[in-house]
This record gives C-alpha cells, sequence and structure tokens, in this order.
C-alpha cells in the first residue's frame, strides 16, 4: 500500500480500536466529476462511528457472519470482529478492502475481502448480518443494494444502517422493511465531530430484524 497512513484510536467503554488512517484524503482526489473517483473511502464519516458504538453496546456476535458493504476503512466492521463475528469487508475499490484488511489485522481480527462494484456483485456467500453506513443515499444505486440485500442476506438475517439523516435512505429502510420483512428499531442522535467546522453531526441508525410473527 502506497498511500502514506496514519494511526489513530477510536474509544469504545472498556475497548480502543487501533486504525490507520489515510493522510492526506485530498491527495487521492483525481477527479471531482467522476463521482467513483472521489475518495469518499478515505475519511471516518460520523455514520461509521455511531454504527461502531451501537455494535459495540447492542450485540453479542460470536460466530455470526457479517458483510460491510462500502466498507472504506472498516471501523463498523472491525467492532463486529472484536465481538466475535466472521467479517467480510467489501468495497468496489481494491485499497479500501485492502486498508480494511489492514485495520482489522491491527486488532487482532482475522477477516476477508471482497472488491465488487454493487452494479454487477458477484458475491454468493449468504450472511448473518449486513452492514451500511452512509451508503443508501443515491436513487441510482438504491436498486443494486436491495437486489444485495435480498441476495446476500441469510434467512432469518439482520440489517445495520447508519446515515446523516438523508431523506433518501430513510424512503429506502421503508422499502427494505417491506420488501424484505423485517422489522425497524431505530435511534437518532448526535455524533461529536471536533475536527469539523460544524462540531456535530446528526446520524440515524436503523437495526432491521425478523418480525416476530
Amino acid at each position: 500500500m502506497n498511500i502514506k497512513l496514519i494511526r489513530t484510536n477510536f474509544a469504545l467503554p472498556g475497548r480502543v480500536i487501533y486504525l490507520d488512517v489515510v493522510d492526506d484524503v485530498e491527495a487521492l482526489i483525481t477527479d471531482l466529476s467522476e463521482a467513483d473517483l472521489v475518495p469518499c473511502w478515505a475519511e471516518i464519516w460520523p455514520s461509521a462511528r455511531t454504527l461502531a458504538r451501537y455494535i459495540w453496546s447492542n450485540l453479542f456476535l460470536q460466530g455470526q457472519s457479517v458483510l460491510e458493504l462500502g466498507s472504506g476503512l472498516g471501523l463498523p466492521g472491525v467492532v463486529c470482529g472484536v465481538r466475535g463475528a466472521h467479517v467480510t469487508f467489501s468495497d468496489y475499490n481494491e485499497e479500501a478492502v485492502k486498508l480494511s484488511l489492514h485495520n482489522a489485522g491491527l486488532n487482532d481480527v482475522c477477516a476477508q475481502g471482497f472488491i465488487g462494484d454493487w452494479r454487477t456483485f458477484g458475491l454468493q456467500e449468504r450472511f448473518d448480518i449486513i452492514l451500511g453506513s452512509d451508503i443508501f443515499y443515491d436513487p441510482q444505486l438504491n436498486p443494486y443494494l436491495m437486489r444485495i440485500c435480498r441476495n446476500n442476506l441469510l434467512p432469518g438475517g439482520q440489517l445495520l444502517l447508519s446515515h446523516q439523516r438523508r431523506q433518501h435512505t430513510y424512503a429506502f429502510v421503508e422499502c427494505l422493511q417491506v420488501t424484505l420483512g423485517l422489522t425497524e428499531t431505530r435511534i437518532d442522535s448526535i455524533e461529536k465531530d471536533e475536527e469539523s467546522v460544524f462540531g456535530h453531526f446528526a446520524v440515524s441508525m436503523h437495526h432491521l430484524q425478523p418480525r416476530i410473527s
């Protein structure tokens, strides 16, 4: 990996997660007009931090299989691995998958990676849990994500989604509930971000589980 990295810590109650992050994200930008080339994967977004905290505080995942879509730097997936899950990091960007796996290793998490475009997603494996932080915002891509959720979620599986209160994501979550027969637990919170000029971000977290009959 030729990208310059710096070490950062993500504190959880009773545990510190170690992450190597991109030192200069702007240096990765080559063409802002081409969405696939914008290095969104190189940031630890507020919604990823919120999702990671929810996983740590609420889920025991020993032996569960987890797929993180759009893994970027891999924070939520790494936390799943620390909680005992078998994690697969997936992203369309090869460097993102490599960095997710690298960060998993920093925390003694064994994981695997899959490089795949959502529009031509070829992963055949099914998972107990699928994660996504701030990925369900594009109406043009959401149908492909719906197909992935249908094809790659095990019967009785769960979805964990977080975002910065985007209207397209709320609409997509409703569609997921109806299509997959899931029920929702939603948590709205504020994610503090001292490095941002805004100081904080409003985040919604959705935990979708099978309906109890």
